[in-house]
């Protein structure tokens, strides 16, 4: 993959993170001119940021998991890195 190429793909996630912001995000956050997170407690913004810590936690590790059935597989096919590239 070329620099470019990979620029072009953070480019495409920026914008679906941007599309959530206005989507989903802004169902939930958004006060009009303000967004719930500018005017929270500071304390109700900490346990919101530790709860999505471990959310991000946990996603980590189902990928893992599911990524290691992935290897294995293609390890029972007698697929390599090497085969794959």
């Amino acid at each position: 993959m070329k620099s470019e190429e990979l620029s072009k793909e953070v480019d495409t996630f920026i914008r679906e993170c941007q599309g959530r912001v206005m989507g989903v995000g802004a169902e939930q956050y958004s006060m009009g001119d303000v967004q719930k997170f500018e005017v929270m407690p500071l304390d109700d913004l900490l346990e919101y940021a530790q709860e999505e810590l471990r959310d991000m936690a946990v996603y980590a590790c189902m990928n893992h998991i599911r990524l290691q059935r992935v290897r294995d597989a293609l390890a029972r096919r007698g697929l390599t890195d090497s085969k794959i590239a």
